[in-house]
């Protein structure tokens, strides 16, 4: 029995009326939303009814067999959650210049993988931070 799961690298692109998304590795999984979160429930379900067509085939899959990774580029990240300062989450997340930091966010300044790495992990680390809070 194969336990390994298959990755679906999902491209969600802003749109002039919110955003889509496709699968990178399977022709036809695609979705539209007003929201990420949207687009990530949306693509959930399309991705079911891909799981369902799979089953018909004769396939022995389910929708556990899949793990999904969402892709957004810099730029539509921080357009998107705005209430994020770049000046400050450059200084004390990423470690970058805040200056070339509206740069790279900006699309003015080419962005290396290791700096796009950096960034991302400071992302992660923000985000982990939040979920340990409880407010009082």
């Amino acid at each position: 029995m194969n336990t390994e799961k298959r990755i679906i690298s999902v491209i969600i692109e802003k749109t002039s009326t919110g955003f889509s998304a496709y699968a990178k590795e399977i022709d036809g999984l695609a979705t539209v939303g007003s929201s990420i979160s949207e687009i990530k429930a949306n693509f959930n379900e399309v991705l079911q009814y891909h799981v369902e067509y799979l089953q018909e085939q004769g396939e022995n899959v389910t929708i556990a067999d899949f793990d999904i990774s969402y892709q957004v580029d810099l730029e539509q990240v921080f357009d998107y959650f705005s209430v994020i300062n770049k000046s400050a989450f450059a200084e004390h997340y990423a470690g970058i210049n805040q200056s070339l930091f509206r740069q790279y966010t900006k699309g003015l300044a080419t962005l290396s993988s290791d700096k796009m790495l950096q960034i991302s992990k400071g992302l992660h680390k923000l985000a982990d931070e939040l979920s340990d809070l409880t407010l009082v």
